[in-house]
């Protein structure tokens, strides 16, 4: 099988896998949550019972011979309408992009959940963009130095940093970051580096009066230049720094153990002893021999660690309180918003099979022997 048609079987794959995935979800918080949840978006104090009821029935939770709201409040069968019918509707306004609107707190009822997710989502997009570009630039030379130094000191600290990256709880070193570079580490009375939002304005490194620019994308940095305005982006990229180490240093880790044992492998073969027998210097033997082949496991590794980085946001976010929608999801569960929490599952699962897909692609090429 080509490559090219791999690629659109997965395709087609991914979309069932995304169907299963929002059927289950949603009968998970429509099926075992009372249906009034479904309208609370939508209710306002003014609203009557019968007003009530339209809503219920335009939004296809309630029968339209349901005799009043009271009757489908008390969930008499007859004004039900069944879950998979639900989804049906449900469905069908999914693909038109309608994804209802949100409950989140200061804005319930009255903005699209669409609109909300995607207004937040850059700040999570660049946030793990900036982690998985820590990952690569500290995890793939610390596997290689730790290989190429086997059972030395730099392999022991190698070991001891990726050991201690991989048991480190998230939260936890993120709070020790803000205390060392917000409170300790101060210059001119102020911090280092920034202790939250999405644009530092109040640290030592900092611009004060970084100005304004047009949100054309949502994610600062970027925003900052294609605006020109280098200070904005700046400060966005200052306050970015602790939140990427802290989301990255679980994934430095793993990604440091991979290559390891990756490199030592390869190495130990003979067309690398073979190599060496010609002439070739460390370097060459090193980089163009041995490093593609081990990359593989670790090209594989990185389809989870793109997954690990977008979940990890969560956490992350709320330590450094940055407007993303992985603290967003958060306060959607608080406050049941079941129409935000189902946007943010499935772009999610989205972003996993999309990235896992293009691992595979990537893989194909790094071994031509691969065929699929």
């Amino acid at each position: 099988m080509k490559l090219y048609e791999y690629a659109i079987r997965r395709i087609l794959l991914m979309g069932l896998v995304l169907l299963g995935l929002s059927l289950l979800m949603f009968y998970l918080t429509r099926g075992f949550l009372p249906p009034s949840f479904a309208l609370a978006p939508y209710i306002t104090p003014r609203m009557n019972s019968a007003e009530k009821l339209a809503l219920a029935q335009s939004l296809g939770v309630a029968t339209q011979s349901c005799p009043s709201f009271q009757a489908f409040s008390s969930y008499q069968p007859s004004c039900l309408v069944p879950v998979y019918e639900q989804y049906a509707g449900w469905l069908g306004n999914v693909l038109k992009g309608d994804w209802g609107l949100t409950l989140l707190p200061g804005i319930a009822g009255t903005q699209t959940t669409l609109s909300v997710f995607f207004s937040r989502f850059p700040f999570t997009a660049e946030l793990a963009i900036m982690g998985a570009i820590l990952t690569i630039l500290i995890g793939i030379p610390l596997g290689i130095v730790s290989a190429t130094h086997n059972n030395k000191l730099p392999d022991h600290l190698s070991r001891i940093v990726s050991l201690g990256g991989y048991s480190i709880p998230q939260f936890w070193f993120g709070y020790v970051l803000l205390i060392i570079f917000v409170l300790y580490v101060r210059v001119g009375g102020l911090g280092l580096l920034p202790g939250s939002g999405a644009l530092a304005t109040t640290c030592a490194i900092c611009f004060r009066h970084p100005g304004t620019v047009s949100a054309a994308t949502g994610a600062p940095i970027l925003d900052g230049l294609l605006a020109g305005n280098l200070r904005y982006a700046w400060d966005s990229l200052v306050a970015m720094i602790l939140p990427a180490i802290t989301l990255s240093i679980t994934s430095i880790g793993a990604l440091t153990r991979i290559v390891r044992s990756s490199m030592l492998e390869v190495l130990r073969q003979d067309y690398m002893l073979l190599a060496r027998s010609k002439g070739l210097t460390d370097r060459v033997v090193i980089y163009r021999q041995a490093l593609r082949n081990a990359l593989l496991p670790a090209v594989t590794v990185a389809g989870l660690l793109t997954a690990f980085l977008f979940g990890g946001v969560v956490v992350i976010e709320i330590v450094f309180d940055l407007p993303g929608v992985g603290y967003t999801s958060l306060q959607a569960v608080n406050v049941f918003d079941i129409n935000f929490i189902e946007l943010y599952v499935l772009v999610t699962a989205l972003i996993i099979v999309v990235t896992n897909l293009a691992v595979d692609i990537i893989y194909a090429k790094l071994d031509p022997r691969i065929r699929y």
